[in-house]
């Protein structure tokens, strides 16, 4: 069996071994259609939007403040 040629979300090669008369594993099938998803796509996926990112914040500032509230 061969190496299976997808691409990881991290941009690194499959380790998987290729199904039977295909170039994919099973979890790449979907890049052997589509193709291999781009640099700027990869990241995209990878990395939390901004509305994400302030709600992460707001609760953290928010348990921060109800701890210090706590221990007075």
């Amino acid at each position: 069996m061969a190496q299976c040629q997808g691409t990881t979300r991290k941009g690194e090669r499959c380790r998987r071994e290729a199904r039977a008369g295909s170039a994919y594993c099973a979890i790449h099938l979907d890049q052997e259609i589509l193709g291999p998803p781009r640099a700027e796509e990869t990241r995209e996926a990878t990395s939390p939007d901004r509305d994400t990112m302030l709600l992460a914040v707001a609760g953290l500032a928010l348990a921060g403040l109800l701890y210090l509230l706590r221990r007075r």
